[in-house]
This record gives C-alpha cells, sequence and structure tokens, in this order.
C-alpha cells in the first residue's frame, strides 16, 4: 500500500468512488487502489457500511475518492494532464478515458464516464510550446487549436513548417 502524500488530489463523486479508483487504475500502469474506507456512521453522503473514502494510486501519485452523497460536478476548471510518449499512447488513453460515457472536447481534452476532465497530451506538443522558435511554437498551437484528439505527425509537420497551421 502506498503512504498518502502530503498533498493528494481528493475528487468528489456521488456514490461511484470506488468503481472510479477501481477504473483509473485500471487505466494506468503502476497504478492500484490502495485501501477502501466504510463508513462507521451515518453521513450526510454515506450510510453505516457504504463506502466513504477510497485512496488510490495513479503512476506513483497518490489520490483520493470520497462518496459526498451529493453531485458536485467535475469541471474543466481542473483537469489531469496525462503526458504520452507517443500517438499510440495517446491513442490508448483517449480510448479508454472517453469509453463508456466518456466526451471528447476539444485542443486534447476528454470528458471520463465520470465528468472529469483530462488532457491527452503528447511529449513533442510540450517540446514544441517551449520552443525558443515562437514562429513554430505559433505553428504548432494553431494546428492544435484545430484538433480535438492531438494528432502527433500533424503537429510535427506544423511545427516544422511542412503543413497547412
Amino acid at each position: 500500500m502506498t503512504a498518502i502524500s502530503k498533498i493528494s488530489p481528493c475528487l468528489w463523486f456521488k456514490t461511484e468512488a470506488e468503481e472510479a479508483a477501481n477504473f483509473y487504475a485500471s487505466v494506468f500502469p503502476d497504478s492500484s487502489v490502495d485501501k477502501v474506507t466504510r463508513a462507521s456512521i451515518d453521513t450526510p453522503g454515506t450510510k453505516t457500511g457504504a463506502v466513504l473514502f477510497v485512496e488510490f494510486t495513479l503512476c506513483g501519485q497518490s489520490f483520493q475518492a470520497l462518496n459526498g452523497g451529493e453531485d458536485k460536478p467535475f469541471t474543466e476548471a481542473i483537469s489531469l494532464s496525462v503526458l504520452c510518449k507517443d500517438q499510440a499512447e495517446v491513442d490508448r488513453y483517449w480510448a479508454a478515458l472517453t469509453a463508456g460515457g466518456g466526451a471528447e472536447i476539444a485542443c486534447g481534452w476528454l470528458s471520463d464516464r465520470y465528468g472529469l476532465r483530462w488532457q491527452v497530451v503528447p511529449e513533442p506538443m510540450l517540446q514544441y510550446l517551449r520552443s525558443d522558435d515562437a514562429e513554430a511554437a505559433g505553428r504548432a498551437m494553431r494546428a492544435m487549436m484545430d484538433m480535438v484528439k492531438l494528432d502527433v505527425a500533424k503537429l510535427a509537420a506544423a511545427y516544422e513548417g511542412r503543413g497547412a497551421a
């Protein structure tokens, strides 16, 4: 079991905390559901014996999931960013996170079946955006703005000035 980090994101779910933690742990390598805590008394969000709190780890980062009982939808004001080494990894995470009711948004963003927002970003895109070549970075940024799921080859072509952007 992984120890709780000094700072861990805590995700609020109505009643799906354990289900969501198991789903996320199945999507990412080196991930696990570490501890499921059941309510010892009735609370505003849960009844005695129901799952109250879940501690889980995604790629070495600790997270918490809480069953709060009320519907508190996630918004785009916070998202989890997944850095991908190549197009195959982008495609794999994109498919997994949009499966079962997720939705594509824009510019590499999606919403999973629980409404949590994710950014699925290929490593080269960060390199392009950090480039000292502002013109090339601008071409890559313009290309990204026209995409839903990011396409590594098209981003590279735009950055290098080989495509329309």
